[in-house]
C-alpha cells in the first residue's frame, strides 16, 4: 500500500506543479485543467495503451506482493 500512496502523491504533486505554474502566468483554472483533455485527444491508440499500462503497473505490483505475503503466511 505504501507504493500506491507514493504514486498518488507523485501524481498530485505533478499536477499541482503544472497547475500552479499556469496560475502564476495568469492562466485561468478552467484552461489549466483543459490541458488534460488536449493531451489525450492527440494521443494515438498505441500511446494510450502504454499510458494505461504504466498507470496500472503499480496496482498490479502491489497485488502480486500481497499475494506472495498471503501465500507465505498460509504455509
Amino acid at each position: 500500500m505504501k507504493i500506491l500512496l507514493i504514486y498518488a502523491m507523485l501524481i498530485i504533486l505533478g499536477l499541482s506543479m503544472v497547475i500552479s505554474v499556469d496560475w502564476l502566468t495568469g492562466t485561468p483554472f478552467s484552461q489549466s485543467f483543459n490541458f488534460l483533455t488536449k493531451i489525450f485527444i492527440t494521443t494515438t491508440f498505441q500511446e494510450l495503451v502504454v499510458i494505461i499500462i504504466f498507470l496500472v503497473l503499480p496496482v498490479i505490483q502491489v497485488a502480486v506482493e500481497a499475494g506472495k505475503k498471503k501465500k507465505k503466511h498460509s504455509r
